[in-house]
């Protein structure tokens, strides 16, 4: 999106940088032509990260995981570091 130079000032003069305008837009309440982004949207969104962190960290435990698809089918899945190529080849 564009910012207009009312913008710009505005955002320097209350130290509010392009981070936290992202941050705003993507876990913010929209409010006519508004988007709010309040203590309780803040919660929100940092308990779902901490809820995304943990699966990734489950994920990493695991060497990584693989999801075979063929269009919206899913197919099998396994765990990354346990692929074997030469079995693959098979």
């Amino acid at each position: 999106m564009q910012t207009t130079t009312h913008m710009d000032a505005r955002m320097n003069q209350r130290g509010i940088n392009k981070e936290l305008i992202n941050l705003a837009l993507e876990h913010g309440e929209p409010k006519g032509d508004k988007t709010v982004l309040g203590r309780k949207e803040c919660h929100e969104a940092m308990q779902q990260l901490r809820r995304e962190l943990k699966a990734l960290e489950r994920a990493m435990s695991k060497g990584g995981i693989t999801v075979v698809s063929d269009g919206e089918a899913l197919i099998t899945t396994y765990r990354t570091d346990s692929f074997s190529s030469a079995a693959a080849r098979k």
